[in-house]
């Protein structure tokens, strides 16, 4: 590292890696960093502006990280594994067990790697407002995956693991941090803000027939399914629609009944219908702000949190009415809010439901349909406190005393109504945030 006169920084390093899990010649790996900062307050023809920016920081960093955790029973994948095999024919030779094949060995596996880069600045203002900003970008790879391109007549019953995955995730991350004495309040105020995305660009798939359906080029966590375009309103469209999944499906159609687009034009939805939907339950975007005011023995603060871009295909039991054996499973109140002849309104949360020989899984397959936005905005806590006065605590020989009322997950702001929008869940059957309510006294000795 070095520093010059408080205003220009460097600092550099390097790791000299080797792992077991790799063959020989590729066991060791260098992966260096670099990082720069530029403190322009700290310069002298900066001074005349310190009165207003109090404090402007620039930084820069590049470097490499990597990993060699194959993990599972691939650990020393240049080696290879065996395993028994049941009945296997040879010609017109039966064998009843033999030994094939497992983990194919692959002496050329070696280091993921990950190329980092960030930018970001700090700056204050009136010393009061302090403001930081890091933007990052991350390529990762030679990532471990199976090379699902190896055609079946290869033979192989367990596709090799290469270093061919690749992907990249970038985003920014920013906080500020907020001072102030106002008359007789003191002012504190907090927040931060997190966005975050990423990209698959090669993972080991064969292509598939038609681009939509490929993952490359989607986030990890992509969702895949169809197209809803709204609900069949009479037998006359369904007759002249592609047929849905298959005759027998397509057969026991009725109006009020989702309909999905055909998105090869081949007359027939299908999996080669199926295309990314939504964005994902993992959010890209994550916040989170609060403040403290404080005046004279009474203190007030407060802490509000939240999600942006988030999505779930809602399935599962209680979202399915008649799912279970013998149509068992909760259900949630707007169960009313369905089609049907007296209610045939497009914008309704359940299309038509049936039961037994009229039943079919046409209206629950995973779609556009049954996304919804769970992002949401909470107050995760607020706590008010009284100091009791100096002259009190000091006649009964304490440091000080308080008494505070505090409360958790108090209210929930959301276009998700059905559960708490922060649960991992598609259906609402996971133990919920509870919302939490206390009054207590601190005493200091």
């Amino acid at each position: 590292t070095y520093d010059y006169d408080s205003r220009y920084f460097i600092e550099g390093n390097f790791g000299y890696n080797g792992s077991e899990n790799f063959a020989a010649g590729h066991r060791v790996g260098f992966f260096p960093a670099v990082a720069v900062g530029w403190y322009i307050s700290n310069e002298k023809f900066f001074a005349p502006l310190t009165d207003v920016v109090s404090k402007l920081k620039l930084k820069a960093s590049v470097g490499q990280v990597g990993n060699d955790q194959i993990g599972g029973d691939v650990r020393f994948i240049y080696l290879g594994t065996v395993a028994t095999t049941g009945d296997y024919v040879y010609g017109n030779y039966t064998k009843t067990k033999g030994e094939r094949v497992n983990e194919v060995a692959n002496p050329n596996v070696g280091w993921e790697v990950s190329t980092k880069q960030n930018y970001g600045f700090e700056l204050g203002l009136f010393n009061k407002l302090e403001i930081q900003g890091d933007w990052y970008h991350d390529v990762r790879d030679h990532i471990f995956v199976r090379n699902n391109n190896i055609p079946a007549y290869v033979g192989m019953t367990t596709m090799p693991m290469v270093n061919v995955g690749k992907m990249k995730s970038w985003g920014f991350d920013g906080s500020l941090e907020y001072h102030d004495k106002i008359g007789q309040v003191n002012v504190t105020g907090r927040g931060t803000f997190t966005y975050a995305n990423n990209e698959i660009l090669r993972n080991g798939d064969a292509l598939n027939k038609y681009p939509w359906m490929n993952s490359v080029g989607q986030k990890i966590y992509q969702k895949f399914g169809w197209q809803a375009v709204g609900l069949f309103e009479s037998q006359e469209e369904i007759d002249r629609s592609p047929i849905q999944f298959s005759e027998g499906n397509h057969s026991r159609l009725r109006p009020g009944d989702i309909k999905y687009r055909d998105l090869n034009g081949d007359g027939q939805i299908d999996v080669y219908d199926e295309t990314k939907i939504g964005r994902g339950d993992v959010p890209s975007i994550v916040y989170g702000f609060g403040f403290n005011l404080q005046y004279k023995n009474f203190a007030i603060s407060t802490l509000f949190q939240g999600v942006a871009q988030a999505d779930r295909c809602l399935s599962g039991l209680g979202i399915q009415p008649f799912s279970g054996s013998g149509g068992e499973g909760n259900l949630y109140a707007n169960i009313k809010d369905r089609w049907t002849e007296d209610n045939p309104r497009q914008d309704v949360f359940y299309p038509r439901l049936a039961y037994g020989s009229d039943k079919n899984e046409n209206n629950f397959k995973t779609s556009t349909w049954w996304q919804r936005d769970v992002s949401f905005l909470r107050l995760k806590s607020l706590q008010i406190t009284w100091n009791l006065p100096k002259r009190w605590t000091n006649a009964v020989l304490l440091k000080g005393a308080s008494i505070y009322a505090m409360g958790t997950n108090l209210f929930t702001i959301s276009k998700f109504k059905l559960w708490d929008p922060e649960l991992n869940t598609n259906n609402g059957t996971s133990y919920p945030n509870i919302s939490t309510y206390s009054i207590g006294v601190n005493f200091n000795f």
